[in-house]
C-alpha cells in the first residue's frame, strides 16, 4: 500500500476545475478527482493553519487537542504522557498510527518550523524541512527534497508520503508570472463582488486584509499578482489572477510528483489524497486574501480521494464531513482501530459507495484574528463572534442562508429568530458535550478570550 498525501496551504475547492471553476487552473488536480472520488462538504473543524493541522492529524477537534490558534502559550497540543513512555495509546497521530499498520510514514513540510509546532514532527519515519524558509519556499523547493525521495522509495511497499506545498498561500508571489498567460481569454468568472460593493468595503478600516489594508503604507510593496489595495474590480481580478496563477503553478509541482511514480512503475496503484488546511476571502465579509474568520470560505476545503479497486472513478459524495474524519478513515482502510478518543468518524464507507452515516449540521472554530465559532446546515451558517480583532464588518451573531447569500452579505439574524434559535441551541448543545470530554475543564478558545481580555487591560492601564 503507497499512499501519497498533499496538504496545498489555504486552497479553495471553488477554483478547481473538478469543482466546477472555468479557469484552467488545475488540469493534473482535475485529472485525480476523474479517477477518483470529489467530495463536496468537506471542512476543517478548526482554522487557519495550526489548528487545522494538528486537528487532522489528532482526529480531535481543537477544543480536545487544545490548538485553536497560533504562538505562544497555545502552541502545546494535549497528548497524554505515560511516565517517558511518549503518548498514550488512545491519543496516537495519524502518522503513528499508521506506522502501526507496518506503513512507513514520510512528511515533506516546514509548517513545524514556520509555526513552532513540534509536536507536528512526533513519530515520522522521516520529518524533512526542505529549507529555512518557514513556508516561504515554492512548491519546487520542497520536490527538490521529495522527488529525490520517491525516486528512490517509491517502489517500496507500505508507505504514506505528506508533502506540503504553501503557494496558494497568501503573498501570491510565484516567480513565473508567465502563470497568468494562461488565462488568457478565461476572465475571473465570478461576478460579484462588484464595483459598488468594493466601494463600500474600502470604507472598512476594521482590521488586516481589508480592501484598504492589503499592505502597510510604506512596509511590504505588492508583488506583481497582487493590487497594493482592492478598491475597483480590476485590482480584485488582478488579486483573483494572482492566487489562480499560484493553484496552477502548484498543480504543476503535483504533476511532476506523479510522474515519479509513474516512471517508478507504481502510479497506478497508489493511493492519491488532495486537500488543504482551509482557504481563502476574496471579498466575504470584506476580507481579501487571507483567512481571518470562521466562515464557509476558509472552512470549506477539497477533498479528493483516487482508492484503486475502492472509489468508483469521477464518483461525488456530499455527505457532510470534517477533516477530523480522515485519521479514522484511514486507520479502518488499513486495518487498525482509531484512537480512543478520536473526534472524526470513518467515512471508509463512503469511500466504497455506501456511506454509513451523514451529518445534518457541523460546528467549527477560528482562533487567529476573530475568535468565532460556526454552525454550518445543508442550508445554513451562523456565526458566533466572541472577540472581532476590531474586525467592524462582524456582528456578534450571524446568520446566512448560503444557498440565497453564498457570499454572505445579508445578515438574517433580526428577520428570522427562530432560525437563529435553532443553530444556536446546535452551538449551545456542540458545546456541552464537548465540555464533558474535556480533560482540564477549560475551553481553549475561552483562553485565548481571557488571554486577550487580560492583554487589552494591561494595556490599558
Amino acid at each position: 500500500m503507497r499512499i501519497l498525501y498533499f496538504d496545498i496551504d489555504s486552497l479553495r475547492p471553488d477554483h478547481l476545475g473538478c469543482y466546477g471553476y472555468a479557469r484552467p487552473t488545475s488540469p493534473c488536480i482535475d485529472g485525480v478527482a476523474r479517477q477518483g472520488m470529489r467530495f463536496n462538504r468537506y471542512y476543517t473543524s478548526d482554522s487557519p493553519c495550526q489548528p487545522s493541522r494538528s486537528a487532522l492529524t489528532t482526529g480531535r477537534f481543537g477544543i480536545h487537542n487544545g490548538i485553536v490558534t497560533h504562538g505562544q502559550a497555545f502552541n502545546n497540543l494535549r497528548i497524554s504522557q505515560t511516565g517517558y513512555s511518549g503518548p498514550h495509546p488512545d491519543e496516537q497521530l495519524l502518522q503513528l498510527r499508521l506506522r502501526q499498520a507496518g506503513l512507513e510514514t514520510w512528511c515533506f513540510s516546514t509548517f513545524a518550523l514556520r509555526h513552532c509546532a513540534t509536536w507536528f514532527s512526533l513519530g515520522w519515519s522521516g520529518y524533512f524541512t526542505p529549507n529555512l524558509k518557514c513556508g516561504q519556499e515554492a512548491a519546487e523547493e520542497v520536490n527538490a527534497a521529495a522527488l529525490p525521495w520517491l525516486e528512490q522509495h517509491a517502489r517500496d511497499e507500505n508507505w504514506f508520503c505528506y508533502i506540503n506545498f504553501w503557494d496558494p498561500h497568501r503573498t501570491y508571489r510565484t516567480a513565473d508570472v508567465s502563470y497568468r498567460d494562461r488565462f488568457a481569454g478565461h476572465p475571473a468568472p465570478q461576478s460579484w463582488p462588484d464595483d459598488a460593493v468594493l466601494a463600500e468595503h474600502m470604507k472598512l478600516d476594521g482590521g488586516p486584509f481589508t480592501a484598504c489594508r492589503q499592505f502597510v503604507p510604506g512596509g511590504e510593496a505588492p508583488p506583481p499578482l497582487m493590487p497594493r489595495q482592492v478598491g475597483c474590480r480590476a485590482d480584485f481580478e488582478q488579486m483573483i489572477t494572482g492566487y489562480d496563477c499560484e493553484i496552477a503553478y502548484t498543480d504543476d509541482q503535483v504533476a511532476r510528483v506523479l510522474k515519479v511514480l509513474e516512471k517508478q512503475g507504481v502510479l497506478d496503484d497508489a493511493i492519491i489524497i488532495i486537500s488543504a488546511d482551509h482557504g481563502d476571502n476574496f471579498g466575504e465579509h470584506g476580507i481579501y486574501s487571507d483567512h481571518v474568520c470562521a466562515d464557509e470560505a476558509i472552512h470549506h476545503v477539497p477533498l479528493i480521494v483516487r482508492w484503486p479497486g475502492v472509489t468508483t472513478p469521477g464518483s461525488v459524495c456530499d455527505s457532510m464531513l470534517y477533516n477530523v474524519d480522515l485519521l479514522p478513515t484511514l486507520c479502518e482502510m488499513v486495518g487498525l482501530d482509531a484512537p480512543a478518543h478520536c473526534d472524526g468518524r470513518s467515512f471508509a464507507g463512503h469511500l466504497h459507495g455506501s456511506p454509513a452515516f451523514d451529518r445534518d449540521h457541523l460546528v467549527w472554530g477560528h482562533g487567529l484574528y476573530t475568535l468565532q465559532r460556526a454552525v454550518r446546515t445543508r442550508q445554513h451558517l451562523m456565526i458566533r463572534t466572541y472577540d472581532n480583532y476590531g474586525y467592524t464588518q462582524f456582528d456578534p451573531v450571524a446568520l446566512y442562508d448560503m444557498d440565497a447569500d453564498p457570499y454572505q452579505t445579508h445578515n438574517l439574524a433580526d428577520a428570522q429568530p427562530q432560525q437563529l434559535a435553532a443553530m444556536d441551541h446546535l452551538l449551545c448543545q456542540w458545546e456541552h458535550d464537548q465540555r464533558t470530554k474535556l480533560w482540564s475543564g477549560d475551553d481553549p478558545l475561552m483562553s485565548v478570550l481571557h488571554h486577550r481580555q487580560r492583554t487589552e487591560a494591561r494595556f490599558a492601564r
